[in-house]
């Protein structure tokens, strides 16, 4: 349509000052990908994460997808906020400001969505994007928090933890861990693991090496047991806990089971982690997966600490959590890619390869459905699928 015959309908109304009525809000429909992982996946869509490019040889992407109806929730360590994507194609859908970058991974349950930030502050946000309350450690915060029971459990880098009242943020209680005088400050890693709540218990890891069990309620000492030994005794990965005993990790040794009843070490191994271990019950024995800091993935009888199997990276990063699905163990390595293991050997079934370096992993890759979901340490987010069984016909 031409200029002049524009003017002839709308006078002479400069035609940048029409208006047309604002389209209909577009409703994100839900993106559920029903079935199992039961096959290799293949790529659906990867996108950057929010914030300025970033260097993977020096940077880690710590906050792990967490998947809600249509939408998936992170963070980034190049942005400021909780971010909100697409399922379907991980278009950003919304922002949740922060103080700091967003390393942990976040919490949603029933209306709510929990997070901390590297500026110390733990967030609560209604999923609709009000602000419902806020609170600060001054110190940053680099994993999920624990909500259990109507109690949010935060746990910070400078050996701190605090409970808040899920509702209103009110402290519930607050444990400063006593310094150890004989390390050197520098020396501690830049990390903390979550709180475990097991029973009436939280279990807490510390840079000096000790596990504590805290009440849940009142945040009273119940025990604490130095485990973590060597130059780096950090307790990084969170506690496993099974059947009254408790199996702990120092950052490069050792791997205890702890039995808190008795106060008395049943096994050691000389190996550590900065992830979370994995419990199965396989068998009449329970099986521990534990992801080591050696890049080695390490399969152990609980009861005889014997290794069953174990499965070499080649890569010598450090492992992330082992993700039991149908389709096999997914494990990921810092300096490497994304592995399926075969759980029963260790036989690598598939592992993802790009036409680019893929910058390894330190976030737990996410499995819902048919749908994978990993962040590489580039600050890239990937979506694949398990791909559909194939349609016989009858014949």
């Amino acid at each position: 349509m031409s200029t002049l015959l524009l003017l002839a309908l709308f006078g002479t109304a400069d035609a940048r000052d029409m208006r047309f009525p604002d389209p209909a809000p577009f409703e994100l429909p839900e993106a559920g990908y029903p079935g199992e992982f039961s096959q290799a996946p293949v790529p659906h869509w990867d996108v950057d994460l929010p914030g300025p490019p970033v260097n993977a040889a020096t940077h880690t992407e710590r906050s792990r997808p967490v998947v809600h109806g249509g939408r998936i929730y992170l963070g980034s360590a190049g942005g400021e906020a909780l971010y909100v994507v697409s399922r379907r194609d991980g278009a950003l859908i919304d922002t949740f400001p922060a103080d700091g970058s967003v390393e942990s991974e976040p919490v949603v349950l029933d209306d709510r969505v929990y997070f901390g930030d590297t500026g110390g502050t733990t967030w609560c946000y209604s999923l609709d994007g009000e602000l419902v309350w806020r609170k600060t450690t001054q110190a940053p915060i680099l994993v999920r928090p624990t909500v259990h029971d109507g109690i949010v459990y935060v746990t910070n880098v400078a050996d701190v933890a605090v409970a808040y009242d899920a509702k209103t943020g009110e402290v519930v209680w607050r444990y400063e861990h006593p310094k150890d005088l004989g390390r050197d400050a520098e020396l501690a890693l830049y990390a903390a693991p979550p709180a475990v709540v097991h029973e009436d218990a939280v279990l807490l890891g510390f840079s000096d090496g000790a596990v504590v069990a805290l009440d849940h309620r009142a945040g009273d000492e119940l025990w604490s047991r130095r485990i973590g030994e060597g130059m780096y005794p950090d307790i990084v990965a969170p506690v496993a806990a099974y059947k009254g005993e408790i199996f702990a990790s120092g950052y490069l040794a050792p791997l205890v089971a702890y039995a808190p009843v008795t106060r008395a070490v049943r096994w050691r191994l000389d190996v550590g982690s900065a992830a979370a271990a994995l419990v199965r019950e396989e068998g009449e024995h329970a099986r521990l997966y534990h992801p080591g800091t050696d890049g080695l993935l390490r399969v152990i009888d609980t009861r005889t600490s014997e290794i069953v199997w174990q499965w070499d990276s080649g890569t010598g990063g450090a492992l992330t959590e082992p993700l039991w699905t149908e389709a096999g163990l997914l494990i990921g390595s810092s300096d490497g890619t994304l592995y399926l293991l075969d759980p029963a050997d260790g036989t690598v079934r598939w592992n993802y390869h790009e036409a680019t370096q893929l910058d390894g992993l330190s976030a737990t890759p996410v499995v819902d459905g048919r749908q994978l979901l990993f962040v590489t340490n580039a600050g890239r987010l990937y979506s694949m699928r398990a791909p559909r069984g194939r349609i016989r016909w009858p014949r």
